[in-house]
């Protein structure tokens, strides 16, 4: 017996070496169906009111994060997030024992978009922030002006101008130039004296602040308009040019030629407050909407925007003190700079 058991352990050690190789795939397929605990066990979800949206539609957006107790702090998405074709008019959270509910009035001023963005909620514990992805919501985009091209309206004749006028204008110069000239030859003659001629000393011209005009044209538009709804293409007009004259002369950028869209990102680039991007953005898309989009607001909306003209104008005031102030002394220095050349150029 004994002279048969090597030959018994080498028949056992191939049998151990292939159940271990048949074992070690096994562990390793049950370790990977084995569920980890997710990093992110939060779970989101959103939903809309609406499914279709015109522009300058206003609508309610429903979001809600589960198991958020845990951590320190939601950082929930802001008017950056939606992008420059949504802007938040209202939120509102509300917690339960199942998480929590961010409700978003949201209104629309895209015209050829067809879906809400992803957006991202970050979770802090202590230093580290957890995003959670709030998936794409989608809707149908419903344009306000008909598709159909307008017919053309015939070409108007050309009316021949009048050569003969030419004559009797030049007439009339000349006749004027030889009263001019005979004035002042003989107007000593006809007063009795010479009329001495003052020169004018140079006077600093004052600082013309353009938040104040800002506010003076305001006042104007509110005074001016007694029912803005009547003109309401003219009323937005005015108060969306006021705004862009004010960038233009404080921030020296072409707010004038360039697009809502253009002086939203130009704001933005510069770090402008947001409270003064939000508002600006909303001021300025609504009186593209009246412009472009044959929408006729009545007389709330028509008090509403000026309230918000009124606030906006408010904040850049504590929010361009600084900026102001350096336009007033770079205005009196260059006004300085000017007497002193011309009161060398008198003594000279």
């Amino acid at each position: 017996d004994n002279l048969h058991l090597p030959m018994i352990d080498r028949l056992q050690k191939p049998v151990i070496s292939g159940c271990s190789l048949l074992l070690v795939p096994a562990v390793i397929c049950v370790l990977l169906l084995i569920p980890a605990e997710p990093l992110e066990a939060q779970q989101a979800s959103r939903s809309m009111d609406r499914d279709t949206l015109q522009t300058g539609d206003i609508f309610r957006y429903h979001m809600r994060l589960q198991e958020v107790e845990d951590f320190d702090e939601v950082i929930y998405p802001d008017s950056a997030d939606f992008g420059a074709d949504f802007v938040i008019r209202n939120r509102q959270v509300i917690t339960d024992d199942r998480g929590d509910s961010l409700i978003y009035t949201l209104q629309f001023f895209g015209v050829d978009t067809q879906r809400v963005p992803e957006l991202h909620a970050g979770l802090r514990e202590g230093a580290d922030t957890l995003f959670v992805v709030i998936p794409a919501a989608s809707f149908i985009y419903e344009p306000r002006v008909d598709d159909e091209e307008a017919e053309l309206r015939p070409l108007k004749p050309i009316f021949p101008f009048l050569r003969n006028w030419w004559p009797w204008i030049l007439a009339a110069l000349v006749l004027a130039a030889v009263a001019v000239f005979l004035w002042y030859r003989y107007r000593d003659r006809l007063f009795g004296q010479t009329v001495a001629e003052e020169v004018p000393e140079p006077v600093a011209e004052p600082f013309r602040s353009p938040l104040k005009k800002l506010r003076t044209k305001l006042k104007w538009i509110e005074t001016s308009y007694k029912k803005p709804a009547t003109q309401a293409k003219a009323y937005y007009t005015e108060i969306g040019d006021a705004f862009r004259t004010y960038f233009e002369l404080t921030h020296h950028f072409p707010a004038m030629e360039s697009t809502t869209g253009e002086v939203i990102r130009e704001l933005e680039r510069r770090r402008f407050d947001e409270e003064v991007i939000r508002l600006t953005s909303s001021i300025l898309q609504e009186a593209d909407l009246v412009k472009f989009a044959k929408h006729q607001p009545n007389e709330s909306a028509c008090r509403d925007v000026m309230e918000k003209s009124l606030e906006l104008a408010g904040r850049i005031a504590e929010t361009d003190r600084t900026k102001i102030e350096e336009l007033r002394n770079r205005h009196e220095e260059e006004q300085q700079r000017k007497l002193t050349e011309d009161h060398r150029n008198d003594l000279g």
